[in-house]
């Protein structure tokens, strides 16, 4: 049977629907991202405009810094930190909350109630707890450690706030895929004895492993990407006293509109980019090796 031919309009119909969506994209995602990696290269005034090229010495200047690889530094203790810890908490509270029951729904609201929290409120209230004299956490460990200033312990209490917050998110996208796990396997393995650490371990993460895998990407690609609680607890101040718990992003942040160095700026927001790049690259050569799709 021979298909009529379809008209030009006919053929071009899709793209006229996508087209909103990618002149979006292409104004506010491609276009800045393709500019940023142009001014990189570029000695750029404290107006903007472009003064020379320069081609690598910006790099060349940020890698020198002893703040920048600090920054480098901090950016992946939060992400080692926050990522696998925050998705481990969040699988046991899906365990638990697993089956269901009359009191459930409350359990399972409190255990998701992180996800609803505001960052600057959890900032201020963590902020308290770790106040060196009065703070909460000093008090029940006994301790006088001054957490956000001290550079042993400031990227560990940012990353534990970091933790509580996504707790939340990742506890509903769990439990959702522990509920949608078939009952009679947990079943079966029970009556054989297996205890729940076994029946975790050998039946519930390789069925749920697309889900934890997606959240470890997502939660590892927002990690490089973190600014906002350093900047919260700094009030974006200079980077010559709060560099000790700076990430990447703060920094160019911090160096782009506080310093107006536009060329420190956008050379470390390409350093940045890159190495998630290579993150992620990384992440999904294990996908093949750890994630069960059947």
């Amino acid at each position: 049977m021979i298909r009529p031919k379809q008209s030009l309009a006919r053929k071009l119909e899709p793209f006229f629907y996508l087209s909103p969506a990618l002149l979006f994209f292409l104004t506010f995602t491609y276009y800045p991202f393709l500019k940023t990696i142009v001014s990189s290269f570029f000695l750029v005034n404290r107006l903007g405009k472009f003064r020379e090229f320069v081609a690598f010495e910006n790099y060349i200047r940020i890698l020198a810094a002893p703040e920048f690889i600090l920054s480098v530094k901090n950016t992946f203790v939060y992400m080692f930190l926050n990522a696998p810890v925050s998705i481990f908490i969040s699988l046991i509270l899906a365990i638990i909350a697993n089956r269901k029951t009359r009191s459930s729904k409350i359990y399972e609201t409190l255990f998701a109630l992180s996800m609803a929290m505001s960052m600057s409120v959890a900032a201020m209230i963590f902020r308290l707890a770790y106040n060196p004299t009065i703070g909460a956490f000093n008090y029940l460990l006994g301790t006088t450690i001054n957490w956000l200033n001290d550079p042993s312990w400031a990227m560990i209490s940012i990353s534990l706030i970091a933790t509580w917050l996504n707790i939340g998110y990742n506890f509903l996208f769990l439990l959702a895929a522990v509920r949608g796990i078939d009952v009679s396997l947990i079943e079966s393995a029970s009556l054989d004895g297996a205890g729940v650490v076994r029946k975790t371990i050998r039946i519930i993460l390789p069925i749920i492993s697309p889900t934890v895998f997606f959240l470890i990407v997502t939660q590892m690609a927002k990690s490089m990407m973190m600014s906002g609680l350093v900047l919260i607890f700094t009030n974006s101040a200079s980077l010559s006293t709060t560099s000790n718990i700076d990430t990447m992003i703060s920094f160019m942040y911090k160096q782009a509109v506080n310093n107006l160095n536009y060329n420190d700026g956008y050379a470390t927001a390409i350093m940045a980019f890159i190495m998630t790049f290579i993150i992620m690259l990384i992440s999904f050569k294990f996908e093949k090796k750890g994630v069960y799709y059947n």
